[in-house]
């Protein structure tokens, strides 16, 4: 082998490749460590792997390809490491996925075999890397060795929210309370907020509720409904001009879902990444990045959400100060170089552990933190295209299901997207 590097490759789009694929390869990068950025429908994927010491696989479902790209990695000496950034390799957690397109039962049969599929290529990499403590300790049941590695934001995110912070305008001297969705699994978690949220725009009529994103509030707010503001799915280079209109930012998760509890804190990221103040529920995960009552609150209980939203509502220089700390935090502890720093010692401990491990790599391979230039400016080479975040394109993928899964599988696949296209016009039928 000529280079040592590392190889990162999803088998999926959307912004968990983005996180979890695009964002390390920029770390990576950062620190001056060889590294490359595929995926699943590259032709030239298996050239890659032949010449990668690490390959760090991201949500791919097994299939008879997969196998023989892992076959191939173990061939030549090199470290597989799964990425897991959800619970979607566990079966009995289905249940706890609040998606509405589970009521088609082909979507549901066909998500939970490659829950199957992806538990297939968990077992077979050699290691896990994990974005929160809670998915480390389900992979670890499943004697798998675990690191973690959180969620962070990208320069670009950096720079678009600078941006957007500058332009932040007042609204009409509203108090603008807001929720940011990107998936429409989060009926049940803005569920837990609810109740408080009614009850503060009963008593201050000054507050409004922004939801950003596919999340459903319910037909229960009666003449509050006209406080409630609802804005589409934006991509993400737009939401931060939506956060920064946010006076504070909620962030509820059902902490007693396993699923939920799985998700991480990039939502306190997001909005501190623009000034803003967030509440977030207590699981593993806020509970790691919010100092409650410093850089935000953590609400356990319907008396915590209202004693929280009073704090930030009646203080709007409490609102500014938690707002600026959350801020400085974030990038103190998120910034993709000292995440480049976090991901090369991981890496180095993984490839130095003392588990049993078939690849050939014992020593530190990468640089060590003084590789990282604080003072350099990046190239223009590390920002990731809209081109490439859109590709591979929904042929490609439906390219791959025929040659890899088969025809059936594809033509359910086509079935669910046609389905879900029409589901505004016919919704799904209700449990």
């Amino acid at each position: 082998m000529d280079q040592l590097f590392v190889l990162i490759f999803s088998g999926v789009r959307g912004d968990t490749r983005r996180y979890r694929s695009f964002h390390p390869y920029e770390q990576l990068q950062l620190a001056g460590v060889p590294c490359q950025l595929s995926h699943i429908t590259d032709p030239q994927l298996p050239a890659k792997i032949e010449q990668a010491a690490i390959v760090i696989v991201h949500r791919t479902t097994y299939d008879s390809y997969v196998a023989r790209l892992f076959q191939a990695i173990q061939a030549h000496g090199g470290l597989a490491i799964q990425d897991i950034d959800d619970l979607i390799f566990e079966p009995a957690a289905f249940r706890w996925i609040g998606s509405p397109d589970f009521r088609d039962p082909v979507r549901a049969a066909l998500y939970q075999e490659d829950i199957l599929r992806n538990r297939a290529t968990l077992e077979q990499c050699q290691a896990v890397i994990a974005s929160t403590q809670y998915l480390a300790e389900q992979a670890q049941a499943l004697n798998k060795p675990v690191w973690i590695h959180r969620n962070a934001f990208s320069l670009k995110m950096l720079a678009v929210s600078e941006q957007a912070f500058k332009q932040k305008q007042v609204l009409n001297k509203k108090i603008i309370l807001g929720y940011a969705s990107g998936t429409p699994t989060h009926d049940r978690d803005f569920a837990v907020a609810k109740p408080a949220i009614q009850q503060i725009l009963r008593h201050h009529p000054e507050v409004d509720l922004w939801l950003i994103g596919p999340v459903n509030p319910g037909k229960d707010w009666g003449d509050l409904n006209d406080r409630i503001v609802c804005h589409k799915l934006v991509p993400w280079r737009q939401l931060p001009y939506l956060q920064a209109s946010f006076d504070i930012n909620i962030a509820p998760l059902v902490t007693n879902n396993p699923f939920a509890q799985s998700k991480s804190e990039i939502k306190y990221v997001e909005a501190g990444l623009v000034r803003v103040p967030t509440i977030a529920s207590n699981t593993d995960a806020f509970e790691f990045a919010v100092r409650s009552g410093e850089n935000g609150f953590l609400a356990a209980s319907e008396a915590d959400w209202i004693d929280a939203l009073e704090h930030l509502i009646q203080d709007a220089s409490l609102r500014r100060d938690m707002g600026e700390r959350a801020y400085t935090d974030v990038l103190e502890r998120y910034h993709p170089r000292v995440r480049g720093i976090e991901l090369i010692d991981t890496l180095n401990q993984i490839c130095n552990s003392d588990v049993n491990r078939p690849w050939s790599y014992s020593a530190s391979i990468f640089y060590n933190k003084t590789a990282l230039n604080r003072q350099a400016e990046p190239p223009e080479t590390f920002e990731i295209s809209e081109t490439m975040e859109n590709s591979p394109s929904l042929l490609q993928m439906g390219f791959y299901s025929l040659r890899h899964r088969g025809m059936l599988t594809l033509l359910l696949q086509i079935r669910v997207l046609i389905r879900r296209l029409f589901a505004p016009l016919f919704p799904y039928k209700k449990d």
